[in-house]
């Protein structure tokens, strides 16, 4: 979404995300996913003109004026016929905040749900592939919780989805002399009961769905941010310390030399053949990368033997090993453990030449001779990880067949929070750790 996007940085390769795309999300239905919310939508028109279409117990917001969020327009697929609308706000900045005037610092992990409509004809089990599939968004944007101004009366929906009343705001009076209450439910509870509800109703959400989820998610919560970190940032303004490049490698190695050793307890746990293949298709691709780490140190001639035998991770480093080895070492899933690859290699799947470029003038600038010697590991993932046939897509294209419920959805977006989270940290650290050695007396 453009208004959740951080500065681009133009050390990154990575593709533009349109404003408006089309996504399957049931064998019947379409969405239609605006990143940008309009105040006069075309795909609402034909369900505005049905007044019947417009769900009453929902009070619709008044002005977008400063709202950030998304359109999510349900489409029959073949006909592209609208049958049904919403839209999903940030909850600060937009009309719940100012009609229940809550601090905006409670809001921020809330997203509020306004613009229902839901065509009379509507193939049964819309409504709550239309609630899936706008408040999923939220998730990806890390919201908790799902808000709503609704009537002041125990509707279908508000006991479907268990909705609670916000004790501590007044009642709000509403057009026709109704009166509403601001109701909200943990995201993760409404996403479970919706995604179930239309599944029982015939509509169940298919995979390709769930998986653009997550690549949302990497996108808002990870690649938006990662580029800020103080590695790429110091990479970006030639200020990298060869101190600090040789604490990264130090870093990385402690993770990359098990990489092939987590891969072949993949391989061991998977239960069919094309998982297998998979699993061993990447262990080939991985083997002896530590090696590669080992020979930029040796050209830099710094001591091999210490990081290979002695050095030790640090606590971000730490964290990410912990994660896969929980994943595939506890819980013998294959799946899972996917989180963590398509975390470290997010970062070197969208690096570009430009990277490499100013990567080899900081090591050129301290002296050294031929800097691509010294910069072959990360340059060689470049390749191995980014593209249409690497590493990082492959996964995708794996969990697409493999994720095919909201249980295991939040199971794998946890374990994926978990990766991204100490990624980023990672590639800080690798500066901040050790950032004395670039410091600058005051003036």
């Amino acid at each position: 979404m453009t208004a959740l996007a951080s500065k681009p940085n133009p050390i990154w390769h990575q593709k533009p995300r349109p404003q408006v795309t089309t996504q399957r999300v049931t064998a019947q239905l379409d969405a239609v996913i605006d990143r940008v919310p309009q105040a006069t939508p075309a795909l609402l028109a034909p369900l505005a003109a049905q007044s019947a279409a417009r769900a009453a117990e929902f009070l619709a917001t008044e002005s977008l004026t400063g709202a950030k969020g998304y359109d999510v327009t349900l489409v029959e697929h073949g006909t592209n016929r609208a049958v049904a609308f919403a839209t999903v706000l940030q909850a600060e900045g937009s009309d719940f905040q100012s009609r229940t005037r809550l601090d905006p610092s409670v809001l921020e992990k809330s997203a509020f749900l306004t613009r229902v409509h839901v065509a009379p004809d509507a193939p049964k089990g819309t409504s709550a592939v239309l609630l899936y599939a706008a408040l999923r968004q939220a998730r990806s944007w890390d919201r908790k919780m799902a808000s709503f101004l609704m009537v002041d009366d125990a509707t279908p929906l508000a006991r479907q989805y268990n909705l609670v009343s916000l004790g501590g705001v007044p009642r709000i009076d509403g057009p026709g002399g109704h009166a509403y209450r601001a109701k909200s439910q943990r995201l993760d509870i409404v996403l479970h009961r919706a995604f179930e509800e239309a599944r029982e109703a015939g509509q169940p959400v298919v995979p390709s769905f769930l998986v653009a989820e997550i690549l949302d998610t990497i996108n808002n919560l990870f690649l938006d941010k990662v580029g800020q970190a103080s590695f790429f940032q110091a990479v970006e303004a030639g200020t990298l310390t060869r101190e600090q490049y040789v604490y990264s490698l130090t870093q990385m190695h402690q993770f990359v030399r098990y990489t092939t050793r987590l891969l072949g307890r993949c391989v061991g746990t998977s239960p069919t053949t094309e998982l297998r293949t998979h699993f061993i298709a990447h262990l080939r691709g991985e083997i002896n990368h530590e090696i590669i780490i080992e020979k930029d140190l040796a050209h830099l001639g710094e001591d091999v033997q210490y990081v290979k035998e002695l050095a030790q991770a640090n606590l971000p480093t730490r964290e990410f090993m912990c994660t896969q080895e929980a994943a595939i070492g506890f819980y013998e899933d294959p799946i899972l453990m996917l989180a963590a690859p398509l975390a470290a290699e997010g970062v070197s799947g969208h690096l570009g030449n430009l990277f490499m470029e100013k990567l080899n003038g900081c090591v050129a600038s301290w002296g050294v001779k031929e800097p691509q010697k010294a910069t072959h590991f990360l340059g060689s993932h470049i390749e191995f990880d980014g593209g249409d046939d690497g590493h990082w897509q492959g996964n995708l294209d794996l969990l697409a067949q493999h994720l095919k419920t909201e249980q295991e959805m939040r199971r794998f977006l946890s374990m994926l929070r978990v990766s991204v989270d100490a990624t980023l940290k990672q590639w800080d650290s690798y500066v901040s750790d050790v950032d004395l050695f670039s410091a600058l007396p005051q003036p």
